[in-house]
C-alpha cells in the first residue's frame, strides 16, 4: 500500500479547483475494460478492513455492499451476511461481479440514489476502498450519506473509507521486508516524504483538511479527500454517529501524516 498515499498527495495541488464533470469522468474510467479486468482480479481484505469488519459486522446481517467494483470484498462479506447485495454505478463492474459470483445478487445502482431499496432495509452498509470519494461534489456526497442512513435499520452500521487530506509520506512496511528490502524501503519512504510533502504543503486541501484532488494514476480520477475532523460533521448531519476510526495502513502505523486513508464505523441511532 505504499503507493496509495503517494497517489493522494500527488494530486493535491493539481486538484484544488473543484471539477464540474468529475462524476462522468470517473464513471468513464470505471467502465473501461482494462480497469474492470484489473478490479475483477483483486481479492482479499486489507488488515484494517479485517479489524473493523470483524468488530462491527455480525453474522446474519443484511449487508449492502456499495461500490462493489470487481467483487474484492464479496467473499468476506458473504461469509458474514444473512443477505448480501452488491451494487455499483458502473454497469461494467456489475456485469463482472455477476460473472465472477453468478449465485449472488448484484445491481446497477448509483449510491446517491438508493430508491431500489426501502427504509430500514439493511443491518449494515459497506462502502469500501474509498468509493465515496469518487463523488466529488458536496451535494452528491450529502445525498449519498442521507440515502445510506435511510436504508439502514435503527442501530445499523455503516463502514466506509475516505482518502486522507493530510498525508505527506508513506510508511516503509518493514514487517514484510527481508534482507536488502529493509534499507531500500526506508530510503524510498524518506525520498517519497520529501516529494509528497512538497506537493501537499502547496495544497488548499491539505490545510483545510478536505477538498478535491486529481489522482494522476491510471489516466486520472477526480477524488474528494478528508480527515476524521472534517468527515465527522458530515456523518452527524445525517443521523449517524462515528463509533470508530482506523488508519488505512493499520497496524503498521496510525500516524495521521503517514495514513493514506481512514476507515470509519458509524452507527444509526436506535429507535426510541
Amino acid at each position: 500500500m505504499e503507493g496509495a498515499g503517494e497517489i493522494v498527495a500527488a494530486g493535491l495541488r493539481q486538484g484544488d479547483k473543484k471539477q464540474q464533470m468529475t462524476w462522468d469522468r470517473n464513471l468513464e474510467k470505471y467502465n473501461d475494460s482494462d480497469i474492470v479486468a484489473h478490479y475483477a482480479k483483486m481479492s482479499g481484505l486489507q488488515p484494517c478492513e479485517v479489524a473493523i469488519f470483524g468488530r462491527w459486522l455480525k453474522p446474519g446481517m443484511a449487508i449492502l455492499d456499495i461500490g462493489v467494483g470487481g467483487g474484492r470484498t464479496t467473499p468476506a462479506l458473504t461469509e458474514i451476511a444473512g443477505r448480501y447485495v452488491g451494487i455499483d454505478y458502473s454497469q461494467a463492474m456489475v456485469e463482472a461481479c455477476k460473472k465472477r459470483f453468478p449465485s449472488l445478487e448484484f445491481r446497477h445502482c448509483d449510491a446517491r440514489e438508493l430508491s431500489q431499496f426501502g427504509d430500514d432495509e439493511f443491518d449494515a452498509v459497506v462502502f469500501s476502498f474509498n468509493g465515496i470519494d469518487v463523488i466529488t461534489d458536496d451535494a452528491g456526497r450529502a445525498r449519498c450519506l442521507k440515502e445510506i442512513a435511510r436504508v439502514l435499520k435503527p442501530g445499523g452500521i455503516y463502514v466506509f473509507s475516505s482518502h486522507n487530506a493530510k498525508v505527506v509520506g508513506v510508511w516503509p512496511q518493514l514487517s514484510t521486508a527481508k534482507g536488502i528490502q529493509i534499507p531500500w524501503r526506508i530510503v524510498r519512504s524518506i525520498f517519497k516524504f520529501f516529494q509528497m510533502s512538497a506537493r501537499a504543503l502547496g495544497s488548499k486541501a491539505f490545510y483545510a483538511g478536505e477538498g478535491y484532488i486529481l489522482d494522476t494514476a491510471d489516466g486520472g480520477l477526480d477524488l474528494y479527500v478528508s480527515t476524521p475532523a472534517t468527515m465527522k460533521p458530515q456523518i452527524l448531519a445525517v443521523g449517524l454517529d462515528v463509533v470508530e476510526v482506523v488508519a488505512g495502513n493499520w497496524p503498521e502505523t496510525e500516524f495521521l501524516y503517514l495514513t493514506p486513508w481512514h476507515y470509519y464505523a458509524c452507527r444509526k441511532a436506535s429507535a426510541a
